[in-house]
């Protein structure tokens, strides 16, 4: 059984790592994610709760059925928690290269899952930016926003209530990074671990 796992865990590593740009930290993803879990956790008792219990309510006041919308708002908030930690994939603009597009950037934003489906299948264009941590920023966070908007707009033409629940979850959980990250200061939450 030790063979087979450590035969395992050698295929996947091989896998894993192969495919991979050599700037992606692994090991720093695993120390965000316990980093933001704790303040998720505080967070969720504190506003998510609260703000479902508002669209329940709101849904009961307008006689419409949200529980589809919710549960992927939820989803989305607990996606775009995790989704700045995407600029790994953007390397600093060597001398004498310039910059990527600023679309080509967004585009990595807006459709992560896609673009890191690329870059395990080695098809990826390289990205660069002469920006720190491009996706640590409001800039990234309103324009998540506002993709979230337009695409719960496609979902839900018909009722502003569903369509304006994916932007503030994620806008909401984008922003709660931002907060782990101490990009915004609203208080020191690194000393409270």
């Amino acid at each position: 059984m030790d063979k087979t796992k450590g035969k395992l865990t050698e295929y996947w590593d091989n896998l894993l790592f192969g495919h991979l740009p050599a700037h992606a930290n692994l090991d720093k993803v695993g120390e965000e994610v316990k980093e933001h879990y704790l303040f998720v956790r505080l967070m969720w008792m504190r506003f998510i709760i609260p703000l479902v219990a508002f669209y329940l309510v709101m849904g009961l006041v307008f006689r419409i059925n949200i529980f589809g919308a919710l549960f992927l708002s939820l989803l989305v908030f607990i996606y775009s928690n995790i989704l700045p930690d995407a600029d790994i994939l953007i390397k600093k603009t060597p001398e004498g290269k310039s910059e990527s597009l600023w679309y080509e950037i967004f585009f990595l934003l807006c459709f992560a899952p896609i673009v890191v489906y690329y870059v395990f299948h080695g098809k990826a264009k390289p990205l660069f930016s002469n920006t720190f941590k491009p996706f640590h920023g409001l800039k990234a966070a309103l324009v998540w926003a506002i993709f979230l908007f337009i695409l719960g707009s496609l979902f839900w033409p018909d009722f502003l209530l569903k369509s304006l629940m994916l932007p503030i979850f994620g806008f909401v959980g984008y922003l709660f990074h931002l907060v782990v990250d101490d990009v915004i200061k609203l208080f020191s939450f690194r000393g409270k671990k």
